[in-house]
């Protein structure tokens, strides 16, 4: 049940027209190198400033929602990277849950330029589409941003903007080795186990965050502390959760304390576990 029908009903004037102008979200396209030089990564990043009661969507939304697109327009040789998505946290669409960002957040793209430039400067854009949702949503399409950067023998570093790439980059989920995640599926529903040395013994608001859509981002998830350094979440299946699924790819969020910590899983399921 996505919102794609909502998409659906307007006509596309009326889709472009909801632009940048009229739509509650503000986005800047920003970069973290002050000059780049060829050869060399460095990224660009969607920063995203929802105002209160407002919403975006991560890279798989849930049950409802349109996770935000970039296409490029780039000089020749240039390649982008997929998007390092922060991540998420559950936002409210009407009465279902879904998954998305609030307040302030930054998508990062790694840009490679080809190992010969020419040019003095490199401009590019992102055509950006999002669907922001509060009271209403309102949808953009390819709405684009452009920055143009100077080239140089050595790229350097924006001071003005790390720090915020800094910030949001350390809140991209990132595989945990000393993790051990195991599911299965069992009367209908998906069952997660995570084990790790460090486990503490009370985790609290901890949420799995569903990568491709097979867990019911709407539906209440179940946690059971066990007593060998892991802990058990009862997830509920999404109506188009296939039979088949390999494995079950997504993030797990838990807070101790005052700090959270993101780690992306993505175990295999048990042979002969179904629904």
């Amino acid at each position: 049940m996505r919102l794609i029908g909502l998409l659906a009903a307007l006509t596309l004037t009326e889709v472009l027209s909801a632009g940048v102008a009229d739509n509650p979200l503000k986005i800047e396209l920003i970069s973290e190198a002050k000059s780049i030089a060829a050869g060399k990564t460095f990224s660009l990043g969607l920063h995203l400033l929802h105002p209160p009661g407002s919403h975006s969507y991560w890279r798989n939304p849930g049950i409802v929602g349109l996770a935000t697109q970039v296409e490029w327009e780039m000089p020749p040789g240039f390649h982008a990277a997929d998007i390092q998505w922060p991540a998420p946290q559950i936002v409210k669409m009407a009465s279902y849950e879904a998954q998305g960002y609030e307040g302030e957040t930054l998508l990062i793209i790694p840009i490679t330029p080809p190992n010969n430039l020419s040019a003095s400067t490199a401009t590019i854009t992102a055509k950006v589409s999002w669907m922001c949702c509060g009271k209403t949503c309102e949808p953009a399409v390819k709405i684009p941003f452009s920055i143009t950067l100077p080239v140089s023998d050595a790229a350097s570093t924006d001071p003005s903007t790390a720090p915020l790439f800094q910030k949001f980059r350390a809140l991209i989920p990132r595989n945990d080795p000393s993790w051990k995640a195991t599911v299965r599926r069992q009367a209908g529903k998906i069952i997660l186990t995570l084990k790790s040395p460090g486990m503490v013994s009370h985790p609290s608001a901890m949420h799995f965050f569903t990568a491709d859509g097979q867990v019911d981002s709407n539906q209440n998830q179940q946690l059971e502390i066990l007593s060998n350094d892991a802990v058990r979440i009862i997830l509920i299946p999404s109506e188009t959760t296939p039979e088949h699924s390999v494995s079950l790819p997504g993030v797990v969020s838990f807070s101790t304390g005052d700090s959270k910590t993101y780690i992306e899983v993505n175990p295999p399921y048990e042979r002969g576990s179904g629904l």
